[in-house]
């Protein structure tokens, strides 16, 4: 059975709206169109000018991975603090990954605009390993099986949203790279203040109101181990087609509980 990796990205001046991307069947191929293509219109950074889809024939074999098991922290708490014990908990450099934070609020670009792709952090030293300062790294060819996607819905509840769905599937892929360590990211949606930061081997920790509402900066890093073969990271990344096709479950927990799901779930 032929499938297609069928992706969506819209811009305004230049400037980056929205994208998304399916893998489906040739029979499904149309569907999938019209869907991205109503995303495209319908979103809150407002009407694209330009609109692209490209259609391709993934010709490898597909990879089948599960989702990272989801931590939604509750409460009121500062997402600097936050991230600091996640940080310290995963056995991350903390300095280096709350640098991150800042950079990704402030425009990860030299220009200080949005990359519209990921920066790549290395771990401990902090050095920023992506070739191209301004677009980033992206990574692209997946997608979440229909069952795996009715299983979170149905956990997440009233708490699920399609950017839930794809972030997840988006992170479950880049953290099943050997190399990658964590990876932290921000929407640059205005209206969108929902973050996570994803551990590997731990999960993917929901973060609420991880910037102000409004603020148009955002962005993902990708946090690696020193030494990671760059050249062979972005491949997978952009290359290796993944279907994320197990649940592994959404709890909610406190931040006092935080470090309590390392316990459970050692790096």
């Amino acid at each position: 059975m032929s499938f297609y990796n069928v992706k969506m990205r819209a811009s305004k001046e230049d400037s980056h709206i929205s994208g998304a991307e399916r893998i489906v069947r040739e029979q499904d191929i149309k569907e999938a169109v019209v869907q991205l293509i109503d995303r495209a219109f319908n979103h809150s950074r407002g009407k694209p000018d330009f609109v692209n889809v490209k259609i391709e024939l993934i010709g490898e074999p597909i990879k089948e991975i599960s989702l990272l098991p989801v931590f939604e922290v509750s409460g009121s708490y500062d997402v600097r603090s936050l991230l600091l014990k996640i940080s310290k908990c995963a056995g991350l450099t903390e300095e280096v990954v709350l640098d991150a934070y800042d950079t990704l609020l402030e425009g990860a670009a030299p220009d200080g605009s949005v990359m519209r792709g990921a920066m790549i952090v290395s771990v401990p030293d902090g050095n920023r390993l992506e070739p191209d300062k301004f677009k980033g790294v992206r990574a692209t060819c997946l997608d979440i099986s229909l069952e795996a996607q009715r299983q979170l819905k149905k956990a997440a509840g009233e708490k699920y949203t399609e950017n839930l769905k794809e972030a997840l599937t988006l992170t479950s892929k880049i953290l099943s790279y050997p190399d990658v360590l964590a990876e932290l990211c921000i929407s640059d949606d205005p209206d969108y203040t929902t973050g996570y930061f994803s551990v590997k081997g731990v999960g993917y920790f929901r973060l609420f109101n991880v910037k102000p509402k409004g603020h148009l900066k955002g962005g993902r890093a990708i946090f690696v181990k020193k030494g990671c073969n760059v050249g062979k990271l972005i491949a997978y990344l952009k290359e290796t087609p993944v279907i994320a096709v197990k649940f592994s479950g959404y709890s909610v927990v406190s931040v006092n509980e935080v470090c309590s799901v390392f316990k459970k779930s050692p790096v």
